[in-house]
């Protein structure tokens, strides 16, 4: 479980979690524009004990209060999701019952492949997040 002043450093490695509602690799459920997450490798979600929903739900579990360091984005992002069937660990952070949460923050900073999100844990349940862009550069 991660405590205050842990980090995490992710990148945008593919197109997937920018346009995850319609850039898909399966038809497992209707595509829907709009959706985005934000991906984590299995090794940092292991290192700070992220877990998805197969360990249960609730905050300081898979639920997080994020505020950016922007101003723009403030709400409940989810650790969900794994990269095998039963796994603990999750594989990416959502928005909590809004899929769609990301998108205008996302979309405010034109993110794009190779760009950057910066996690900071100020607490167990709470994380200042940051955008950091590498297409200008």
């Amino acid at each position: 479980m991660p405590k205050a002043g842990d980090r995490l450093n992710v990148f945008f490695n593919s197109e997937a979690p920018l346009s995850w509602g319609t850039h898909r690799y399966h038809n497992s459920r209707t595509r829907r524009s709009g959706e985005r997450y934000i991906p984590i490798p299995r090794k940092e979600a292991k290192r700070l004990g992220l877990r998805n929903s197969n360990c249960g739900t609730g905050f300081g579990i898979n639920l997080f209060n994020v505020h950016s360091t922007d101003g723009h984005f403030s709400g409940v992002l989810m650790t969900a999701g794994c990269s095998r069937r039963g796994d603990m660990y999750a594989k990416q952070f959502q928005g909590y019952g809004n899929l769609r949460a990301l998108l205008p923050w996302l979309e405010l900073h034109d993110a794009q492949v190779g760009d950057e999100v910066q996690f900071d844990w100020t607490s167990a349940t709470d994380i200042e997040m940051t955008f950091i862009s590498h297409h200008d550069e």
